[in-house]
């Protein structure tokens, strides 16, 4: 995850076309979200070739992150992808729901129940992710030490 990557190199010792990498990735992800989010709410109303427009954005918007990712060389071998993903998940779960949750449920905007109900949903789905690459990891480990 983008987040670990941040963790384990302190920003202060990146250089800025790194920073920059880093921050487009950011963007490019935040733009491949909306995109889809945006043609979803076009599918449901009703508007199938604008939904696809935002479709082929999003596509493209994924292709730009990954292409600053791997320019940042933040992408590895499968068994460090892997270790990294679990790294990742654990930190969502440890810190970075519970912190979410806990600043929700201090505040009471609006969108306080919405919001407690997507970082909650969410927490409980990276659970499942950790144990879905856990898994995978020590698959991959077996293979390569039987090597």
């Amino acid at each position: 995850m983008l987040l670990n990557f941040v963790k384990n190199v302190r920003l202060s010792m990146m250089s800025k076309t790194n920073e920059n990498l880093l921050k487009a990735a950011q963007g490019e992800a935040f733009a491949r979200l909306k995109y889809m989010a945006f043609a979803q709410k076009a599918l449901e109303e009703g508007y199938p070739e604008i939904a696809q427009l935002f479709e082929e954005a999003a596509g493209a918007e994924t292709v730009h992150g990954i292409t600053h990712l791997q320019a940042m060389g933040f992408v590895k071998s499968t068994l460090e992808n892997l270790q990294d993903a679990v790294y990742g998940e654990q930190d969502e779960i440890d810190e970075m729901y519970p912190s979410m949750i806990a600043e929700a449920e201090s505040e009471n905007p609006k969108n306080k129940d919405t919001a407690l109900k997507a970082f909650k949903v969410a927490m409980a789905r990276e659970k499942a992710h950790k144990r879905m690459f856990k898994r995978a990891l020590r698959k991959l480990q077996k293979q390569l030490d039987a090597k």
